[in-house]
């Protein structure tokens, strides 16, 4: 995976704009398709405390979650989103790092030259997310990080590890 340069001011007015779209049309859904189970399979309400349409609400809702999904799904890839999508794709594998992080590490302290270029990688594009989403309260921990890695790498050595990085280096932690 390659790091990409994100202009912080784009990604969130993007991100801002497409969960508010996002938020706007799962409501719209989910009131149309209860709205359309009620009036296709629901019997006429005798007794309210005895009778419900919670299902065919709940039903709705599902489906417009199926329905945002598939929407997401085939548009993820847009010009528009791709900012989003790519913070998104990091966040997955940052994600992946962390739940593998201290074999990782473990590795690292017996030699293993991959580690460098995961944690390099790693560190590296946390802090952009962090920066992006202006996550001030760990952004510290992660350039003490940052700090430690270039001590022990050297600067020059630091930057073509982070950029050396592929997922499938994770299979062998």
């Amino acid at each position: 995976m390659k790091i990409q340069s994100v202009n912080k001011t784009d990604y969130r007015k993007k991100l801002n704009q497409f969960t508010i779209a996002f938020v706007i049309a799962f409501a719209l859904l989910a009131l149309i398709f209860g709205s359309l189970f009620i009036a296709l399979f629901a019997a006429p309400i005798v007794d309210p405390e005895t009778q419900s349409n919670f299902r065919y609400n709940l039903g709705g809702v599902i489906l417009a979650l199926v329905t945002m999904a598939m929407i997401i799904n085939s548009i993820k890839k847009h010009e528009f989103l791709k900012d989003i999508y790519y913070v998104w794709q990091l966040k997955q594998v940052h994600n992946s790092i962390y739940r593998k992080l201290a074999k990782i590490k473990a590795a690292q302290a017996e030699g293993d030259e991959n580690t460098h270029v995961i944690l390099a990688f790693y560190y590296q594009t946390l802090k952009q997310v962090y920066e992006l989403d202006d996550n001030t309260l760990t952004i510290n921990n992660v350039n003490l990080e940052i700090d430690k890695l270039k001590q022990k790498l050297g600067d020059e050595t630091y930057e073509q590890h982070v950029h050396q990085f592929e997922k499938n280096m994770l299979n062998a932690y």
